[in-house]
């Protein structure tokens, strides 16, 4: 695995205790915690501490005052990170891995979790170009080279027998403003009257709709847009099934094996998603909106920090908002629920909540503790300002 891991170093949770060989990257997102090239951010955060110079002022949405450690496999490798010179690092271990395992014939999974767009946005020498000095539009010409590079390698190497999947995992992050990216036509209208943004953090179109790309010259055809329900919960029992392996038993997964799709021999994913709160609305984690085919019901409604630092608020619906996504992609206005077609969708509707929750209710849980432990801060040299180290 290369890039960005969530579950943080501690202990099991390390890439390495995760079913991968080989780790290098940073094991969580790369704001939590300070560089000495920071980057682009809104607002900005100063440099890492040196010497004797004070803290930094924590108050302005930025992290602690450790810096950001670069791991390879259970060892730092560079601490804080150097942003600039991360994406190219990250282009040249994933085209060694590749060529590692192409040489020796061995089946392999790469996982490529990309800094790229999330802010701090890299000060990339695209962005130091006077046609470039737009940060957002430098960071996406620089992903997509180190992803051209990475499918070139592929090419070369294993073209016929190797599937690539790109996908992202949440809409722009509106509070961050310029440096946040776009929600196209997902624009979450209604919430936007209510206030705040329907982007990153809320169960609107724009903040969990992302694009996916498939590439297996031979296997998935080229130039084919499918309008079928998938997750990033697939991912795992597709490349399974693909690998030709078997799901551990005895446990239940939310994901399906979208290979079927992939290969264009079928148009339909899922009948039903449904979405927890992830930070705009409600309790974290609590069941939020349910898509049930091309309807989306929300039971909880609220809008994330916006650009201009309003937030929407939180309001709740039973019976639901109910949108008609084939006709309203935009969610602007929901069906008048004195209306035929309301009336036919919302059985339907509770009836897939109530399997959603049967499901949960049924299924093995686990409850991780990410409590901050000051005796396990990442840290190469505890005697030096800032956890300094480098040996890349």
């Amino acid at each position: 695995m290369i890039g960005k891991w969530h579950l943080g170093h501690h202990g099991s949770y390390h890439p390495n205790f995760r079913g991968f060989d080989y780790y290098f990257g940073i094991p969580y997102s790369h704001d939590m915690g300070c560089t000495d090239t920071p980057g682009y951010n809104h607002p900005p955060c100063p440099a890492c501490p040196r010497g004797n110079r004070p803290s930094r002022n924590l108050e302005r949405d930025c992290y602690s005052d450790v810096a950001l450690p670069l791991y390879e496999n259970l060892n730092i490798v560079e601490q804080p990170v150097n942003l600039s010179s991360l994406a190219q690092k990250y282009a040249e271990k994933a085209t060694q891995f590749i060529q590692h395992a192409s040489t020796s014939g061995r089946p392999f999974l790469l996982y490529v979790g990309l800094a790229h767009m999330h802010v701090p946005l890299a000060r990339t020498q695209l962005s130091a170009e006077p046609w470039g000095r737009r940060p957002y539009a430098a960071g996406l010409r620089e992903m997509d080279s180190l992803v051209g590079q990475i499918k070139d390698k592929v090419d070369r190497t294993a073209k016929n027998n190797t599937f690539l999947w790109f996908t992202g995992d949440n809409g722009p992050w509106a509070q961050k403003c310029e440096l946040a990216g776009s929600v196209g036509p997902f624009t979450g209208s209604w919430q936007t009257h209510q206030g705040g943004s329907p982007a990153k953090q809320t169960t609107w179109e724009g903040g969990h709709r992302v694009p996916a790309l498939a590439y297996w010259p031979g296997r998935v055809s080229s130039n084919v847009t499918s309008t079928a329900l998938l997750s990033v919960l697939d991912i795992f029992p597709t490349v399974v099934a693909l690998a030709g392996a078997q799901l551990p038993r005895g446990r239940h997964f939310d994901g399906l094996d979208a290979s079927e799709v992939l290969f264009g021999r079928v148009q339909s994913g899922h009948r039903v998603l449904f979405h927890p709160n992830s930070g705009a609305a409600g309790e974290d984690g609590a069941l939020q909106t349910v898509r049930l085919e091309r309807y989306k019901a929300f039971y909880i409604t609220g809008g994330a920090k916006a650009c201009d630092g309003s937030v929407g608020p939180e309001l709740h619906h039973e019976p639901p908002l109910i949108f008609n996504l084939e006709d309203d992609v935009a969610e602007a206005l929901p069906l008048e629920r004195g209306s035929t077609e309301y009336r036919r969708a919302l059985p339907k509707v509770r009836e897939a909540l109530a399997g959603v929750l049967r499901d949960i209710a049924d299924d093995n849980t686990s409850r991780a503790d990410y409590a901050q432990d000051p005796s396990v801060t990442p840290c190469c040299n505890p005697r030096r300002a800032a956890c300094r180290c480098q040996t890349v």
